[in-house]
Formats: structure tokens, C-alpha cells, sequence
């Protein structure tokens, strides 16, 4: 049995999912990248003296919040706009479909 597509609607949603795919697989390889990285760091710097972990300067934090909250208020804020402009599209379309006369 084939996986070819046979419409172009097939061959879009196929190219859609392998997209989805190698940008999971990046993420995952990243992520396992710097996991690994930490792990290395955490195992040489065992033996030196301990440094204070960085931390966002307190202004900043006052101001914005916590670095996650910034993420997901920005991704929050890109999807509000993303489904918007779906909207504004579907709305385009239906105004410059050809009007039937009777």
C-alpha cells in the first residue's frame, strides 16, 4: 500500500505533519543536547567552588514576572493574533466571493 498522496490537500496535510515532526525531533534534540551539557558542567564543576546561580535582576522580575509567565504571555498573545488573522481572512474571503444574481 502507497503512501502517496492523491490530492493536493493530502499532499499539503503530509507535508504539514513531516514539518511537525522534524521540528519535534530539533526540540528533542536540543533539550537532550543541553540536558547533557548541564550534566557535564554539574560533573566538572563538582569539585570547584560553588558560584551563585544567576537570577533575573529583581527589577526586571517586578516588572515582567517570572521568565515563564513572560513566555506564555507572549506565545498567549501570538496565538490570540494568529487565530485574528484567521478571522480577518475567512472574512476576506467571504466578501470577494462573486455574488450570484438572480
Amino acid at each position: 500500500m502507497s503512501d502517496a498522496p492523491t490530492t493536493p490537500q493530502e499532499a499539503v496535510a503530509q507535508m504539514q505533519a513531516q514539518a511537525l515532526d522534524a521540528i519535534k525531533n530539533g526540540h528533542s534534540a536540543t533539550l537532550e543536547a543541553v540536558k547533557k551539557w548541564n550534566e557535564q558542567v554539574a560533573s566538572f564543576s563538582a569539585n570547584l567552588p560553588s558560584a551563585p546561580a544567576p537570577e533575573v535582576p529583581k527589577e526586571l522580575s517586578e516588572a515582567f514576572g517570572k521568565p515563564e509567565d513572560v513566555v506564555d504571555s507572549a506565545y498567549d498573545f501570538a496565538a490570540r493574533v494568529l487565530e485574528l488573522n484567521k478571522q480577518f481572512v475567512h472574512q476576506l474571503l467571504e466578501v470577494s466571493a462573486p455574488k450570484k444574481t438572480d
